[in-house]
């Protein structure tokens, strides 16, 4: 079982830091616990690689699939764009992110934090998520393109929250961008507000 906190207030970061330090209001966690019988305990306590106040990691989207965890923070302010970039420019407000956790035994790591590829202030990148095996697709509702279709042009900003998805793959432990979609009559949709994957 996996539960998200979007207002836990702990300055931690990563895997089973101090919970006790609450100097990042509402920067939120994810709890993970397992079963064993019918005995049930923690397993881990999961806090974004760079925790900051109100980045809301484990609001809305908490997907899960086998040992692979994604949790949005759509709320995160980075401004970095594609896969495992730069976390610490935080000049794109609430641009948002998503992480991924994976488990080897019992033992959580983060694999991956995730950006869109044309990361802009107010998208809200990581609003929705979801994961199947190796893919995991992300939706980012305030996102503004006027492009239709699939991998259409990132940048043009012209329809006010239109909304995109994003989707992810993973080989061996890399992941990359395959699609960036977006509806077939781009308009003030709020697309991505929910995603799902099979």
């Amino acid at each position: 079982v996996v539960v998200g906190a979007d207002w836990d207030d702990s300055n931690a970061t990563g895997i089973n830091g101090d919970q006790n330090d609450n100097s990042a209001g509402g920067s939120g966690a994810v709890y993970v616990f397992v079963r064993s019988g019918t005995t049930w305990t923690q397993q881990a306590y999961l806090k974004a690689s760079n925790t900051d106040a109100w980045d809301d990691f484990g609001c809305y989207p908490i997907a899960i699939s086998g040992d692979t965890l994604v949790v949005g923070a759509h709320l995160e302010d980075g401004n970095a764009t594609g896969i495992n970039g730069d976390q610490n420019n935080n000049s794109a407000s609430d641009s948002g992110a998503a992480y991924v956790f994976t488990r080897s035994g019992t033992t959580w790591s983060q694999q991956a934090y995730l950006k869109a590829s044309n990361t802009d202030a107010n998208d809200e990148f990581g609003i929705s998520a979801a994961v199947s095996g190796d893919t995991v697709v992300i939706g980012a509702f305030g996102e503004d393109s006027n492009a239709t279709g699939v991998n259409g042009n990132q940048n043009d900003n012209n329809v006010f929250s239109s909304g995109a998805a994003y989707v992810f793959t993973r080989s061996g432990a890399t992941w990359s961008q395959q699609a960036y979609l977006k509806a077939s009559n781009t308009g003030t949709d709020l697309f991505g507000c929910t995603v799902g994957v099979s």
